[in-house]
């Protein structure tokens, strides 16, 4: 979305209403991130503040995922399964309305939820995290640091996402640095992230259609923020670091390949993603493979639609301007959260849940929104 101001001030973060009726109020801070640890490992590390109005709770969400996987070919059959190590580490903090604080300092802007969660908001635009599942098994000091300005769902205007799903705030990728605490050990860890900042009056899973892809693919030269309702809106947001031109407006188009099923999930993922991006000076083209996938959410149901966040590992990508110059982009990394429609089993063949090496549990196997 192109506004007339895309800076992101104090206010932004700390902004906790809209002017439209109050139907079932969100906000959140959150945040998505891709890193490398001083040990050699993959690191996915997720979590957010999330303030759901009607239920009258404010949710701390913690996510650590470690390494990399595959798929195989199930024998005799057509199909894939995805192979992954999944989630490391996953906790909820279900707290009262009024947990939440924001508290306003000179320079920054200070938001915690009990003892687990707090990121100070800087006038200069990074973010800093503390987040601490409490038990010794994770614990992160991270700094997001992004350049220029975010995809914006909406400003002084909201963004409408279906007819009554109205939505302000941002989702912005940018520079990872820390160190985690795992399981007693201290990894530093560099990468790249995305953060959200969103308050939305009501949302519907249900109108999103057969498929959605939130998230963020980054180089070392280009920065990019997206989301694609696949029957609905798409947007996104790219800083050329080297130009220092920002792109909110364009053509979006996603093309997905190489299906595998899902066990965890009860549905397909795609293994690939093929990505492009035509704006003003040219094409930014991305091809992103997946090499993790972790279930996530907020309520231990399963869903009508599956949700999943996927860490890409080999990252390839290249600006061609539109004098014919073609910028191959170097140090790509990125994650995509996505849902989808539930794959039923009733209608689906029986070697997608079990096969000659394994049993599928049937319970209720991931928390979900």
């Amino acid at each position: 979305m192109k506004i007339n101001n895309p800076k992101v001030t104090l206010a932004d973060e700390a902004r906790v209403g809209v002017k439209e009726e109050l139907r079932s109020g969100f906000l959140d801070w959150l945040h998505q991130f891709s890193v490398i640890g001083d040990d050699g490992e993959l690191y996915s590390l997720g979590g957010s503040i999330l303030s759901m109005h009607l239920e009258q709770m404010d949710l701390v969400s913690i996510t650590i995922a470690k390494g990399k996987g595959g798929c195989r070919q199930l024998p005799n059959s057509i199909y894939k399964i995805g192979e992954f190590p999944g989630m490391l580490h996953e906790k909820m903090f279900r707290n009262p309305a009024g947990t939440l604080k924001i508290e306003t300092r000179e320079h920054s802007i200070l938001v915690s939820c009990g003892p687990q969660y707090q990121v100070e908001c800087f006038e200069d635009n990074s973010w800093h995290l503390l987040v601490d599942t409490m038990d010794g098994e994770y614990k992160a000091d991270l700094w997001h640091r992004p350049q220029y300005a975010p995809l914006w769902y909406g400003r002084e205007t909201p963004s409408f996402l279906t007819q009554h799903s109205v939505t302000y705030g941002y989702n912005w990728a940018g520079a990872v640095e820390g160190r985690i605490i795992v399981d007693g050990k201290q990894v530093n860890v560099k990468g790249m992230g995305i953060r959200e900042r969103y308050v939305a009056v009501d949302s519907s899973a249900a109108e999103l259609g057969g498929w959605e892809d939130w998230g963020w693919v980054a180089f070392n030269e280009i920065h990019s923020s997206l989301y694609d309702m696949r029957l609905g809106m798409k947007d996104f947001a790219m800083y050329d670091l080297q130009t220092g031109r920002y792109y909110p407006e364009g053509k979006l188009t996603i093309v997905h390949e190489d299906w595998v099923f899902l066990r965890e999930l009860d549905g397909f993922i795609p293994m690939t993603y093929k990505i492009s991006i035509d704006v003003e000076d040219g094409l930014y083209e991305v091809e992103a493979h997946t090499c993790n996938a972790t279930t996530w959410g907020a309520t231990h149901k399963v869903p009508d639609m599956p949700v999943a966040t996927l860490t890409f590992d080999r990252v390839e990508g290249r600006f061609t301007s539109n004098d014919g110059i073609v910028r191959v982009l170097t140090g790509g990394r990125g994650t995509m959260s996505v849902r989808q429609w539930h794959a039923y089993p009733s209608i689906l063949p029986r070697e997608l849940y079990s096969d000659s090496s394994e049993e599928v549990r049937c319970e209720t196997k991931f928390d979900t929104l």
